[in-house]
């Protein structure tokens, strides 16, 4: 990737395959399951298969020539836990063919002070297994000095292992802001949820009748907790039931009632109720693309959203007299939280027509070197004034919006 991108509450990416959007979203991801939660001892297994998920030594594409450099920068911008933002930088070493990708550099830091930023700690950058830690004075004093670090693991995140290594260290918790710092930023990165339509297993979701009990309140990557996740969330906000029924009408307007139900002693399924029907219906009688939008009405209008949220092609299986709809909720979502869409559809694009600034354009010329850019409002302005839309654009390949292959 060329340049970097700076995200907003809501992101919509187009692009044609293999133009370095899955490539993004795989590394945000890899972060993820890097340091997703588990033992001390779980870490390395956990790198080494976020490792193989990006291709391994053909990390993100068969284009890397070995051995080389990858580096990936992450800037989260300032929050209320972290009033001075953060910059996470890490560099992998991928090795000979069939050797490992080890870490070679990894830094955090503050995003404030770009000219000189205070560093939580240096890991690998001078030496392999070996690092500095950053320690105040006093737990009054602004001032700080570095704390040499030894024997740190080159095939895990330090980001996971920084209470481990400083288990040994002379300096109490409070005189090393790492300590809390790299919890915060543990909590954030593991509140990352990651859907896309092709893993949807609607075999599973029609039929899985999950236990009571569990505490689930996010959708799984089949969506087989669906019915639970449900009853969870509507345990936590009653009026949710009723945003459902309604979320529901907008798509199958004889929707009467939509709600989750006791079966057996233990587990839990879902009816859905018509106006002038007696009989309630229940998943699997219900059509796929309805299901479909039930699981994204869900995971899009819920009252607890995840920190950041990721949907790749959700339009797929849908009619295209929903898409509007399916809009309307990603826009609503991005009011809670930060919101990323990958989409091929036009039918989709036309109707974020009205947040132009918020759509992003992937592109290779050589499948080596990607680039990204948001759409220019104002070399679309022309268009826009005569009644185009951007899925109409997008579907005749006008360069100023692109996203084709040619």
């Amino acid at each position: 990737m060329e340049n970097g991108v700076r995200l907003k509450d809501l992101n919509i990416f187009i692009g044609p395959n293999c133009s370095g959007k899955s490539n993004f979203i795989s590394m945000l991801k890899f972060l993820k399951d890097c340091v997703v939660t588990g033992s001390e001892d779980e870490q390395g297994r956990k790198y080494e298969n976020a490792v193989s998920l990006l291709g391994g030594t053909n990390i993100l594409n068969k284009n890397i020539s070995p051995p080389s450099d990858v580096r990936f920068c992450y800037h989260f911008s300032s929050t209320e836990k972290i009033p001075d933002g953060l910059n996470f930088d890490v560099r992998l070493f991928v090795g000979a063919r069939n050797s490992k990708v080890t870490l070679s550099e990894e830094s955090l830091s503050d995003s404030v002070n770009a000219g000189r930023p205070f560093y939580y700690y240096k890991y690998h950058d001078r030496e392999i297994g070996k690092g500095i830690v950053s320690y105040y004075d006093n737990s009054h004093s602004g001032r700080s000095h570095s704390e040499h670090i030894d024997n740190i693991p080159n095939n895990s995140l330090g980001l996971s292992l920084t209470h481990k290594l400083l288990k040994e260290s002379e300096n109490p918790p409070e005189r090393t802001p790492v300590y809390k710092i790299a919890g915060e930023l543990t909590d954030i990165i593991g509140g990352w949820y990651f859907y896309n339509a092709n893993d949807m297993n609607l075999e599973k979701i029609r039929t899985s009748e999950p236990k009571i009990g569990q505490s689930d309140i996010f959708l799984s990557k089949s969506g087989h907790n669906l019915a639970l996740v449900v009853e969870n969330l509507i345990q936590e906000d009653v009026d949710f039931e009723e945003s459902l029924s309604k979320a529901m009408r907008s798509i199958l307007p004889t929707t009467r009632r939509f709600r989750p139900i006791r079966t057996g002693l233990m587990s839990v399924s879902l009816q859905w109720h018509f106006e002038e029907s007696e009989e309630c219906f229940y998943l699997n009688e219900m059509s796929d693309g309805a299901v479909r939008m039930l699981c994204w009405a869900v995971t899009l209008l819920s009252p607890k959203v995840p920190g950041l949220l990721v949907i790749d092609e959700p339009e797929l299986g849908l009619h295209v007299s929903w898409m509007p709809i399916l809009a309307e909720w990603i826009k609503l979502a991005s009011h809670n939280t930060q919101v990323i869409i990958c989409t091929h559809s036009p039918d989709l694009l036309d109707y974020f027509t009205d947040h132009i600034e918020n759509i992003f354009c992937f592109s290779s010329e050589d499948r080596k070197h990607f680039s990204v850019s948001p759409l220019s409002e104002g070399r679309l302005l022309r268009n826009l004034d005569e009644g185009w839309k951007i899925g109409d654009l997008y579907r005749v390949g006008d360069p100023a919006v692109g996203g084709w292959p040619w």
